[in-house]
């Protein structure tokens, strides 16, 4: 199946349209439509530095969401007390940077929020929440997103992160995103290709590679591998899903990519 790409203006208003876009300018760490379904000493709230917690899940689910994009996420242990580090690479326009974890398990409706400055370049993330629900490693998914401006429209940009209990900072410039699908799929298809500065498209580096996996169920993980990016910059990455039971899907993401030294 051919993937096409729309106008940027299009998927911009399809963005927010979907509720996918976070509200980094708000730079308030809780998402108000979860503290309204949270309750208790383990509910959604602000917790500091962040909001953490658990919340009832409303009926419904986004087709395609990307849940994590990590350069790197080692294993961890609960029962030691030592927080996460979160690290990643300065983005352009020097901005806010939002972290967002959420639980991938089926039926764990967990997420923790913060906003952090882009400059820092790090975050030390308590995992006594994490201990209390028993969360492993692979049942959450984190994501970085910042905002800037290209070809004169406001954008967000998934930034990778490195997530590590032993403060390893590896760097390799391949990364990993998490696909969570909320109906079942039948084959899903990956386009990538590097950003101008004018908002064009350059040659692709991926397109319409298909994942081959073979089962795509619901509500579980799909591990995406990116890589084969050469110039630092802003990435344009596609999935185009078919849907198990007929029809297609699409989600557009743009990435930022720092050339490892």
């Amino acid at each position: 199946m051919n993937y096409k790409i729309v106008g940027f203006t299009s998927l911009f208003v399809v963005f927010f349209s979907c509720g996918c876009i976070l509200n980094i300018l708000a730079q308030t760490n809780c998402d108000t439509s979860l503290t309204k379904l949270s309750a208790g000493p383990l509910g959604y709230k602000d917790r500091g530095d962040r909001c953490e917690g658990i919340y009832i899940k409303e009926v419904g689910s986004t087709t395609l969401q990307v849940v994590s994009l990590t350069e790197y996420f080692g294993q961890y242990n609960l029962k030691s007390g030592k927080p996460l580090t979160i690290t990643w690479n300065n983005p352009p326009g020097n901005n806010y940077v939002s972290l967002r974890a959420q639980g991938l398990r089926r039926k764990l409706y967990y997420r923790m929020d913060t906003y952090q400055p882009a400059k820092k370049m790090f975050y030390s993330w308590p995992t006594n929440f994490l201990a209390s629900l028993n969360i492993a490693k692979s049942e959450i998914g984190v994501a970085g997103i910042s905002q800037y401006s290209v070809g004169g429209l406001q954008r967000n940009i998934y930034i990778p992160l490195r997530i590590s209990q032993e403060k390893e900072n590896i760097q390799t410039g391949i990364y990993n995103l998490i696909l969570l699908p909320g109906i079942e799929l039948s084959e899903v298809f990956i386009s990538i290709a590097p950003l101008a500065a004018d908002g064009h498209l350059g040659k692709f580096i991926m397109d319409g590679k298909k994942l081959g996996y073979g089962y795509y169920p619901a509500e579980r993980g799909i591990a995406i591998p990116v890589s084969g990016l050469k110039e630092s910059g802003i990435y344009y990455l596609e999935i185009g899903a078919q849907l198990k039971n007929g029809g297609t899907s699409t989600k557009e993401i743009w990435f930022y990519h720092s050339k490892t030294n």
